[in-house]
């Protein structure tokens, strides 16, 4: 969908203040840490994952960049397949259980406007299979606002952007 047409307001996807550490001032996940509260069970010189604050499911992970890579899935593109690939990989680590879904909320339907993958397992709540919808089309993503980390990795292979709209 145009951001133009959408009806949600959306962020802007980079600022220019990121500093030399490769943080944005202002997000709260470009400074993730134990001691401002985050539940971190993960950290390495690249990645960062943290139990979400509001679970939607039994386990529920964030797995972020540390750096401002990009505000959203819909930044991504095809020079970013080995990040997203990292993220996916340490999700599988963190989260082993055979119904495991992970997946990027796309904007304008995200909350905080930093790359963050969705690790889930086990019983959801109603409000999360409502939150996290998966659509598929041939193959490819349908029309919701979330896509699996197995959608973005297709679309971005194939030189693709990531949108709410059908890829």
């Amino acid at each position: 969908m145009p951001r133009w047409l959408s009806c949600f307001p959306s962020r802007p996807s980079q600022s220019l203040e990121i500093d030399t550490a490769g943080r944005l001032p202002g997000c709260v996940f470009c400074h993730v840490s134990v001691e401002r509260g985050f539940a971190v069970v993960h950290e390495d010189e690249c990645l960062i994952a943290f139990k979400d604050r509001s679970p939607q499911a039994e386990t529920r992970l964030l797995i972020i960049p540390k750096t401002h890579i990009a505000s959203s899935v819909r930044d991504l593109r095809s020079s970013h397949v080995q990040l997203v690939k990292g993220m996916v990989d340490l999700g599988h680590r963190l989260s082993p259980a055979e119904d495991s879904n992970m997946g990027f909320h796309i904007p304008p339907f995200s909350s905080v406007p930093h790359l963050h993958l969705h690790v889930m397992s086990g019983r959801r709540t109603t409000l999360g299979k409502l939150k996290y919808p998966v659509a598929q089309r041939n193959g490819g993503k349908g029309w919701p606002w979330f896509v699996t980390a197995d959608q973005t990795l297709d679309i971005l292979e194939q030189g693709g952007t990531i949108g709410v709209g059908k890829s």
